[in-house]
């Protein structure tokens, strides 16, 4: 139980464990002279120079853990704080890690246009960017 008294007096910064952003985060972090050190199966790692705990998220996970004020602050991309719905205030864009979601069909299939897809079924991870753009199509 040390570990959580080491946490106690520093600010919890949450980014990416893994995917598109991880390694980008990671060379933003060294470049900002913050020193940690973070063994292969740890999702917590100490910065050793200043009062600063990483805490290695989802990627998709790290906008509600700040809205809920479980950590201080974290990286994450817009599609994620987007689809997430939760209160954050974005301090700065860093300039990496672009996204862009899009609608796919079949070249030579029915549905052509985005009013040609209102009440078909959409498989997506981005359930509530994918509400937004069809429910005023749906009226």
């Amino acid at each position: 139980m040390e570990f959580v008294q080491d946490l106690e007096d520093r600010m919890l910064f949450a980014v990416p464990k893994k995917g598109r952003i991880y390694e980008t985060c990671i060379e933003l972090l060294k470049g900002c002279d913050i020193h940690f050190n973070r063994s292969s199966r740890q999702d917590i790692a100490l910065v050793t120079n200043l009062p600063i705990a990483l805490v290695f998220l989802p990627a998709a996970d790290i906008a509600k853990y700040v809205g809920d004020g479980k950590v201080d602050l974290g990286i994450t991309g817009q599609d994620i704080i987007e689809e997430s719905k939760v209160e954050v205030r974005q301090v700065e864009e860093l300039g990496f890690g672009k996204c862009r979601l899009c609608i796919e069909v079949p070249v030579q299939g029915e549905c052509q246009s985005l009013e040609s897809l209102v009440g078909k079924r959409i498989v997506t991870s981005f359930v509530n960017c994918a509400t937004a753009l069809f429910e005023p199509l749906d009226r």
